[in-house]
């Protein structure tokens, strides 16, 4: 299937290889299908475009098909070394174009992408936002070149709220733990253990360190002044978690 041209050392999709072709003087027939009117503009001028090598690409556009579209490599950062992660990059190539030409389509603003990971993996808005930052700057911007593993690494690198999810009895009832359970416990988000992670003080409103010591001097009313107490040791998140100190 023929999803773009090859045109004045260019990929093109089909609109902008019309365009192009227009400004540089070649007669396009208007209201036919792109593959139709390109055909009919190579034969006036008695290019027969079955025959690739009979022409240049810089006189007349080359048709492009789907398997033709070539790949960029892509290694994102902490890859296990020599491991690539493949997406097809062929875009178009025209201004303010830049379509993919398989999917016939520009990839989702960022606002967009963060809708996608929001909802299609249930995350929280601004940790959605996060992901879909990081994911544009490693060169994934749309959802058809976007594995879960590419979105939990990417969350693996934002402090964010630690859900573990544990099952009790039921396989189909599911209870989000908003602190570990236990030593080790992963991520709901991005699988690491939650030591890996921080928390936020609503004291404070900074983000603490996981097994960091955190606390503050407090007056309540009616009472003098004391120290509250420190969270407990991380290597016994069993304990009770001081109520000043959300899980984030």
């Amino acid at each position: 299937m023929i999803v773009g041209y090859s045109y004045a050392a260019e990929n093109l999709c089909p609109s902008c290889t019309i365009k192009v072709m227009r400004a540089s003087g070649i007669t396009v027939q208007r209201g036919k299908p792109h593959e139709e009117a390109i055909r009919k503009a190579a034969e006036k001028l008695g290019i027969d475009v079955d025959d690739e090598h009979s022409y240049d690409s810089g006189d007349f556009p080359q048709p492009v098909t789907d398997q033709q579209c070539e790949t960029e490599l892509t290694e994102l950062p902490d890859a296990e070394p020599g491991v690539c992660h493949a997406i097809s990059d062929e875009r178009c190539s025209g201004t303010n174009c830049n379509k993919w030409l398989k999917l016939g389509e520009k990839s989702p603003t960022e606002a967009g992408l963060t809708r996608w990971v929001r909802d299609d993996y249930e995350l929280p808005q601004a940790l959605a936002r996060e992901i879909a930052k990081k994911l544009r700057e490693w060169g994934l911007s749309h959802p058809e070149f976007i594995t879960e593993d590419n979105v939990r690494r990417a969350a693996a690198t934002f402090p964010h709220d630690y859900t573990a999810v544990h099952a009790e009895g039921n396989p189909q009832r599911i209870v989000l733990m908003p602190t570990p359970q236990h030593d080790n416990d992963p991520c709901f988000y991005c699988g690491q253990s939650w030591e890996k992670h921080t928390f936020i003080c609503t004291t404070c409103g900074t983000h603490v360190s996981a097994d960091a010591p955190h606390g503050h001097e407090v007056q309540v009313k009616g009472q003098i002044k004391f120290r509250e107490a420190k969270p407990p040791c991380p290597q016994s998140p069993s304990r009770t978690t001081p109520t000043d100190r959300t899980a984030f």
